[in-house]
């Protein structure tokens, strides 16, 4: 069964260092703890403070003073996580005429609470774009297996 948003709920604080470390680290490095406080807008305690539970849920490799890497199941949930937020972000701008600053914002509120159900129709409804108004890709839809 595919461990989606659905079955787990994700915390805000959660999800922003999901896609935080998953922006960050490279193939060569762990993302350092440091850059994610930068990024989330948080101090490094609390990014170390969070990194220790998320490993002990199996989302990251976390090696203190180092940094963290996603796990399987932790590179699927901030997949999902950019899906919702881009799909969110094309539909503000492109129907409700959202500036795509003002659907930036909006989507780090809703990404985290949409089902997947309201993420399927909202990209068969969007006839399923392939970027977000900032041109990033749209990650596509989780389909494995874990």
């Amino acid at each position: 069964m595919v461990n989606t948003l659905r079955e787990r709920h994700l915390g805000k604080a959660t999800g922003d260092t999901l896609k935080a470390i998953h922006t960050l680290q490279t193939e060569r490095a762990p993302a350092a703890p440091s850059a994610i406080a930068e990024r989330t807008g948080t101090s490094r305690a609390f990014v170390t403070k969070m990194l220790q539970g998320m490993e002990r849920d199996g989302l990251v490799d976390y090696t203190p003073y180092k940094g963290a890497r996603l796990t399987v199941q932790g590179e699927r949930l901030a997949r999902e996580l950019s899906r919702h937020h881009r799909l969110l972000e094309r539909f503000l701008t492109d129907i409700l005429g959202f500036s795509p600053e003002g659907a930036h914002r909006e989507a780090e509120r809703l990404e985290h609470v949409i089902s997947e159900e309201f993420e399927e129709r909202l990209a068969a409804f969007l006839n399923h774009p392939t970027t977000c108004p900032h041109g990033s890709p749209i990650p596509e839809p989780e389909t494995g297996t874990n």
